[in-house]
């Protein structure tokens, strides 16, 4: 039986930074005219959804906000369903400001009068915000991180991700993170298989870092397929033989998963 929703990652699988990884678009525009549900799933917080929507509807994609979920998403909404409405200080960028707007937080600009801190990826990060988000963690208010990626893929190379900061923060606090909302946790699978009527043992999870999108996909009882076009770009035969023991497809690049789907 064929899966009835591919989940989809960004960076590494659709593109690398600005460039877009043209045999993986073409292969995933196929697999949405043989029929295939796509849902793009990233634990990039810096842009709001309809970004990553307009951005894969200029590449050919079809595609939606709906049809997209962030851990700036994922992360709001369980702050809200977790605690209710809340004062946050946050490290990020537009898109997880957006989402926590969305769920009816109110961003404070000084730690002290945070109820929460929630941490992504934040390009303009400076000192004066560590300082801040310090404030929060020492009057106890709960540790939310959007994930904790230490790296993000781009053209030019790895660049340092939210999780560069989220170790900061640790280490000037002695915290960890009361939750982190993005992938491997199975919650923002969770959060992205809404108003979806489709089991999570009917989905195909498709990333390109086993420490995120292949865990995600094992702890869900979803079917994971790894593409080394990011993160993840060359593999020993013992490390994939390791992965397939496991059930994990590994390709090259999604033109083969795309054979193999069709078969």
């Amino acid at each position: 039986m064929k899966p009835k929703l591919l989940i989809v990652d960004l960076d590494g699988v659709v593109w690398l930074g600005a460039k877009p990884i043209k045999e993986n678009v073409e292969a995933l525009k196929k697999l949405q005219e043989e029929g295939f549900k796509l849902h793009f799933i990233t634990n990039n917080s810096t842009s709001p959804r309809i970004h990553y929507a307009r951005r894969l509807e200029t590449l050919g994609v079809k595609t939606s906000p709906d049809n997209v979920t962030t851990s700036g998403r994922a992360a709001s909404l369980w702050a809200r369903e977790s605690y209710g409405k809340l004062k946050v200080y946050t490290i990020g960028e537009e898109g997880l400001v957006e989402e926590l707007i969305i769920e009816g937080h109110e961003i404070v600009s000084r730690g002290s009068e945070a109820e929460a801190l929630i941490v992504g990826l934040d390009r303009r990060l400076c000192y004066d915000k560590l300082v801040e988000a310090l404030k929060a963690l020492s009057k106890g208010a709960p540790f939310i991180a959007t994930n904790t990626d230490n790296i993000l893929p781009t053209e030019e190379g790895p660049i340092p991700g939210a999780g560069s900061i989220v170790e900061a923060l640790k280490a000037a606090s002695g915290r960890d993170p009361d939750f982190i909302a993005g992938k491997p946790n199975p919650w923002i699978l969770e959060v992205a298989l809404k108003g979806y009527n489709v089991s999570v043992n009917d989905t195909i999870v498709i990333g390109d870092r086993v420490d995120t999108d292949v865990e995600m996909a094992l702890k869900a009882g979803a079917k994971p397929v790894l593409v080394l076009t990011g993160i993840a770009s060359t593999m020993s035969p013992q490390e994939v033989e390791i992965l397939r023991s496991k059930k994990v497809l590994v390709v090259r690049n999604l033109t083969e998963l795309y054979a193999s789907l069709k078969d």
